[in-house]
């Protein structure tokens, strides 16, 4: 059955000599005076604002212009002004139930289209209602998924798209994800929005080759067939309802990574040739595979007893997961757009949800700031943080040219469709900085590094004795990326910075592009020009207490990858590879050129507590360098390690990893083996 609600209609007054752009209107609130965008002749453009969709367009040729609204693109369009508005270019309604607004010129009582459909979600966003004409529907997200999936220069898109799906059956719509797409279901729970089908190609590589299958994920779902997610890092599936089968690979392809959480799977999960993979807070009711590293953390059912051995599997199971708060999410009722902002909980295992959404809150849509590419850059939105605003990023790319600043306890910052925060070339500080508050929910986000900066994110301006224990932040599908996109030169000197006690990280992946353009060591000279490089020093540094980590996936950085100091740390499930490019091994040497290499992950000399599970480090080179160990950690009785790997795709012959952490484990790559196991550490058993 169709959605449809009773209109409540606002018409602005007349601004007398008004065409278009850049007239402000005064808030009654005080605050700072809301600004209408430009808009180009002909055109049609929306925003929303306190609750308020504000509609403009500009033109003066016609006598008389109406206004329609729907739910959908392509669903039943609805007159919300009434009658003809006279000599006006703009309009607002109080509903914040529309998804799509078109907007017609009107003479002697005809009609004539100026622009439209467009939405306040941005124009990379697809609203769908289960009325809707599916071929319609079907062929846009076919004509978007082979623009995003062309190969290589689909990985480094501009582009960006998210199919929100209203409450309802789409039993004819194959949702096709290439990069930087997202499908959510808008229900409160996964079975209150059925899909067809979620199609994930293998062929971008060839051979069904998918480890570079990146930037794509889907929410609150049911899907009643089985489906084949072969996917790699910055990847995820939550709150999913697979009613038969999950294939995380290609039988005779390759996939590296993935992250499944507060999902129900009816049928089994087959890892096939997944590398690694992170499992948390789900049920299903087999797991069929082994490989390097797979990590199973408060989940139900079929889940594989744990075993850490070369001769049967590389299995990791924590029972219960200490606390979580499951990332917020968007939903479509009656009551119009809102987010539930699910709770904290603690020692669980299991479905945050069931018959009902579970615990949380609604909080309307009207409440945040509904940011838009086109119109916000991080002036505006630090306008919004200053009002105490939460946010939620529609689709696209944000040019930040100064660190968004996060001072308010609670606040929510959820990104659409891969919404991407890029460090602009001037900004030498960052994409993100917070203070020192709790309760903080960020999710959702691509942070894209410029030409050079301190960090990408920073959590706490310093490192205090603060507890946020009784309402930590948690930061969800958090992921960063320094260069790659084109030959210029990127650098963060740090992608992640932790200074806040308590923090809970749940699928994390901070990329040092090793891949495409720009991605050299250093900037070099060569006949045609100059190389760019993306030279950066760490991943992850982890100065605040009780931090703790699900999913952690960090890449190619020049130093360390991980950096841990701060006491009582907890990482679950660890992959990560050391950089390929190292010049010579004079470039890359540690503790003041006395060791080869910079471990990968490094719990802090003074830490005198830390716990991690399942880690994988894999090394990738073709160049005759070593690491002298894939981890270092003190040896000391409150630090412990359960379950490392580290393993070799490079062959026999080009260097390698020599122990697995400190002096313990064998060697991977030349004179090695191909995996080394170390089952617990300090023991080395």
């Amino acid at each position: 059955m169709r959605h449809v609600f009773p209109l409540t209609l606002c018409l602005l007054p007349l601004l007398a000599g008004c065409t278009s752009s850049n007239v402000s209107s005064v808030d009654s609130s005080g605050e700072e005076p809301f600004v209408y965008p430009e808009v180009e002749p002909n055109e049609v453009a929306v925003i929303t604002r306190e609750g308020t969709a504000h509609i403009f367009w500009n033109d003066e040729s016609h006598l008389g212009y109406r206004v329609y609204g729907s739910l959908s693109k392509y669903g039943d369009y609805h007159l919300l002004s009434g009658e003809s508005l006279i000599r006006m270019n703009h309009f607002e309604t109080t509903s914040n139930r529309y998804g799509y607004f078109k907007v017609y010129g009107v003479d002697g009582g005809i009609e004539t289209l100026l622009g439209g459909p467009v939405s306040p979600f941005g124009r990379e966003t697809l609203i769908v209602d289960e009325l809707d004409d599916m071929a319609s529907v079907q062929e846009e997200i076919d004509l978007i998924h082979d623009r995003l999936e062309s190969g290589r220069s689909g990985q480094f898109s501009s582009e960006r798209f998210a199919a929100m799906l209203l409450p309802g059956e789409y039993n004819e719509l194959t949702m096709r994800l290439g990069y930087y797409s997202s499908c959510y279901g808008l229900g409160q729970t996964p079975d209150q929005t059925k899909l067809n089908e979620l199609y994930v190609s293998t062929n971008v590589l060839g051979n069904n080759n998918s480890t570079c299958t990146f930037w794509r994920n889907a929410e609150n779902l049911l899907l009643p067939h089985s489906t084949q997610f072969a996917v790699s890092q910055a990847t995820s599936l939550r709150r999913m309802h697979f009613q038969e089968n999950l294939y995380l690979a290609h039988p005779e392809g390759w996939s590296s990574g993935g992250f499944l959480a507060d999902s129900k799977v009816d049928g089994r999960i087959e890892s096939r040739t997944q590398q690694q993979w992170m499992t948390r807070n789900s049920d299903f009711s087999r797991w069929v595979g082994a490989s390097h590293n797979y990590v199973f953390a408060g989940c139900e059912g079929g889940v594989p007893t744990p075993s850490w051995t070369e001769s049967t599997t590389r299995t990791s199971v924590e029972e219960k997961v200490d606390a979580m708060a499951e990332m917020p999410f968007l939903t479509f009722s009656r009551e119009g757009y809102r987010v539930f902002v699910p709770s904290l909980r603690r020692n669980t295992s299991g479905l945050s949800w069931g018959e009902s959404e579970g615990e949380g809150t609604y909080i309307p849509l009207d409440d945040f700031y509904l940011a838009h590419p086109d119109f916000d850059d991080s002036d505006t939105l630090n306008k919004a943080l200053d009002q105490q605003k939460n946010i939620v990023f529609s689709p696209g790319i944000y040019e930040i040219q100064s660190p968004l600043k996060i001072t308010h306890e609670n606040a929510i910052l959820l990104g659409l469709g891969y919404a991407t925060l890029q460090v602009s070339e001037d900004n030498r500080i960052g994409a993100i900085q917070t203070s020192d508050v709790g309760g903080l929910r960020i999710g959702g986000l691509l942070l894209d590094a410029g030409k050079k900066s301190d960090f990408l994110l920073r959590v706490g301006e310093e490192k205090t004795n603060l507890s946020h224990a009784g309402n930590p932040s948690v930061i969800s599908d958090l992921f960063c990326r320094i260069g790659g996109k084109e030959n210029a030169h990127t650098e963060v000197t740090e992608a992640m910075i932790v200074n806040q006690n308590d923090l809970i990280g749940d699928n994390f992946w901070l990329w040092r592009a090793d891949h495409s353009s720009g991605v050299a060591w250093n900037d070099y000279e060569e006949e045609w020009g100059t190389n760019y490089g993306n030279p950066s020093d760490t991943g992850l540094r982890v100065e605040g207490d009780r931090v703790s980590c699900y999913g952690l996936m960090v890449e190619h950085f020049e130093k360390y990858q991980t950096l841990w100091n701060g006491d009582y740390g907890k990482t679950v499930m660890y992959q990560s590879e050391v950089p390929y490019s190292v010049p010579s091994q004079e470039d890359w040497m540690s503790q003041n050129g006395q060791k080869d290499g910079y471990a990968s992950y490094k719990v802090g000399d003074q830490v005198a507590h830390h716990y991690a599970l399942g880690l994988g480090v894999y090394w990738v080179h073709y160049t005759h360098d070593f690491l002298d160990c894939a981890f270092e950690a003190p040896q000391r009785e409150g630090v412990k390690l359960d379950h490392l790997v580290t393993t070799t795709f490079s062959g026999y012959a080009s260097g390698g990893i020599r122990h697995v952490i400190n002096d313990y484990g064998d060697t991977v790559g030349e004179d090695g083996k191909f995996r080394a196991l170390v089952a617990t550490y300090p023991t080395g058993a």
